[in-house]
């Protein structure tokens, strides 16, 4: 259509000259108009692209930033070792949940009140520490509900979270457990600090075993947890450098 806009309508020689010769000219006007049409159409996307594709790259770190979390719990305490632990967790700015046995809360009553006024989670851990796959339904209870009442009586604050002794559970006493409103906390990692494998050892099985949504089992009483307490601040500084924020389990 661009070619023949304007064109004579005669066949003569000069006439068909001219038509070519119009012809060329309309063809490179048209080249040079889709040409620069392109390069006004790509130019823009060019400039752009960068900054859109780093906010869609920050976007996603942040929310990869929000899923990267881990949570520290302490069992078997409180203990000598315990103010050592918040201490360390203080320092740091890290909040963690003490799963405490109810038979130590009382000789450690102003260690349990801190642990509360320092905004970390209460757990009941049951009052002697017993496998519960082995007691009846009524011992079971009876652990828990002495155990929440003993935590209570000295912090103010009862606990919702419940950690079986061992982790060793069932569906019966699992069940004993809800009906008391509580919500059974487990742990997908387990640095074995119980058994003092040395403060490097215990450092790398936290750090390097960790995931996203991970949470950490080492223990604030039930011995001499004096390697747990040297491991605890290369630890948190170890997964805060991978990127971990720690949260309440």
């Amino acid at each position: 259509m661009i070619v023949t806009m304007g064109a004579p309508r005669r066949h003569g020689g000069a006439s068909m000259t001219r038509i070519v010769d119009n012809r060329r000219l309309f063809a490179r006007i048209a080249t040079a108009a889709i040409a620069g049409s392109l390069m006004v159409a790509v130019a823009p996307q060019a400039s752009y692209a960068a900054p859109a594709e780093q906010s869609a790259t920050q976007a996603a770190v942040q929310a990869q930033a929000k899923r990267k979390t881990v949570a520290l719990t302490f069992d078997d305490g409180p203990s000598k070792y315990t103010p050592q632990i918040l201490d360390i967790l203080k320092k740091n700015n890290v909040k963690a949940t003490f799963c405490m046995l109810g038979n130590n809360v009382g000789p450690y009553k102003k260690t349990a009140k801190r642990v509360v006024k320092e905004g970390h989670r209460l757990c009941n851990h049951s009052r002697n520490h017993p496998d519960f796959t082995t007691l009846s339904n009524s011992a079971a209870r009876s652990q828990i509900v002495y155990t929440q009442g003993r935590i209570r009586e000295v912090t103010g604050r009862s606990p919702k979270v419940f950690r079986f002794p061992y982790g060793s559970s069932n569906s019966r006493v699992r069940k004993v457990v809800r009906n008391q409103d509580l919500r059974i906390l487990g742990w997908t990692v387990d640095t074995r600090d119980w058994s003092r494998p040395g403060t490097r050892v215990i450092v790398s099985r936290a750090v390097n075993n960790t995931r996203p949504g991970g949470v950490i089992l080492m223990h604030d009483g039930g011995g001499n947890r004096t390697q747990t307490v040297a491991a605890l601040d290369k630890t948190i500084k170890k997964l805060k450098a991978k990127g971990y924020t720690f949260v309440l389990a």
